[in-house]
């Protein structure tokens, strides 16, 4: 008897290896996800403005990196004694302005180098709710009060057509690249529960919608993961809405199977392997003596492997 319904992903024709470039951007999901790939050793960027949940602000973000168009004091505000960008994570505020803007301008040249060179773009989306401010749309509110903004529910056809001019964009400065959308499985329920389901279903029509009349895009079923497949509250954190290391990891594991070969993933193994190894604490032993073997181990998977960001 089963007693759950599993869902089985099989391997994409998009098939990573160590020598593909990846960039994730996105809501918090694509942070986790992406990070999994960084502790891996592969030359990864995660969310080069901060986590992102909208798709209309994604799309700014995107475009501007594709331009590398720098942003400029005139375009930061400031609350609470921290300067800001409307764009970004509240990750790069600061209460000197020069630093801000050079945070800011650095991690932009740093996403437009990999939108040229990325094999794989991964944009996770995590809700269709967006606040306007002065009519324009924010990718984070900055803890400004609530009364200062609008709310409103992006439509389904205007987010199908940002993407598809955006992924033209993204063709022109890098004609190999393949886009991997995702919708994160992480409830908004601050909105609140319906308008959550809302929300998550704009956003799973819109993705099937861009993948549809994109041939280099794909959809990878993150949600349907979580919600039909692990169902079931152990699988959360005490808020009951971000995922344990447990979900996430099933989750990955999952991804992992979708777009990696299997002789990609057997390296994997033996990075993960030396990764355990290096985080191992003396004991008993010389401290000196481990440092050398973990070296020694460093150097035979470096010279097996030489093209691994060790």
């Amino acid at each position: 008897m089963n007693f759950r319904t599993e869902l089985n992903i099989l391997p994409s024709s998009l098939q990573l290896n160590y020598s593909d470039t990846q960039m994730f951007i996105g809501s918090c999901f694509s942070e986790n996800i992406g990070k999994k790939t960084e502790a891996l050793r592969f030359n990864t960027l995660i969310n080069p403005f901060g986590i992102v949940f909208n798709p209309f602000s994604l799309s700014k973000n995107l475009l501007r990196a594709i331009e590398n168009r720098v942003y400029t004091e005139e375009e930061l505000g400031f609350h609470n004694g921290l300067f800001y960008s409307f764009d970004h994570h509240s990750s790069f505020s600061h209460a000197d302005k020069k630093v801000c803007l050079q945070k800011i301008n650095e991690a932009l040249f740093t996403a437009h180098e990999f939108l040229k060179r990325s094999k794989v773009l991964f944009i996770t989306f995590g809700s269709a709710w967006v606040y306007l401010k002065d009519e324009k749309a924010v990718a984070n509110c900055h803890k400004i009060p609530n009364q200062h903004f609008e709310k409103q529910l992006l439509q389904l056809e205007n987010i199908t057509s940002w993407y598809n001019g955006l992924l033209l964009h993204l063709k022109k400065i890098n004609p190999q690249m393949n886009i991997v959308f995702t919708v994160s499985p992480v409830r908004h329920l601050k909105d609140g529960f319906i308008e959550n389901q809302r929300s998550k279903a704009i956003l799973l029509e819109a993705v099937h919608r861009i993948v549809e009349h994109n041939k280099n895009a794909f959809y990878f079923p993150a949600y349907e993961l979580v919600m039909d497949d692990l169902r079931d509250y152990r699988f959360y954190g005490k808020d009951l809405l971000h995922l344990t290391e447990v979900g996430v990891e099933y989750v990955w594991k999952k991804f992992m199977q979708a777009y990696y070969s299997e002789h990609t993933q057997g390296i994997m193994k033996e990075v993960d392997n030396l990764n355990l190894f290096l985080n191992h604490r003396a004991m008993n032993e010389d401290e000196s003596a481990l440092a050398v073997k973990k070296e020694k181990e460093v150097v035979e998977l470096k010279n097996k492997y030489p093209f691994l960001r060790l």
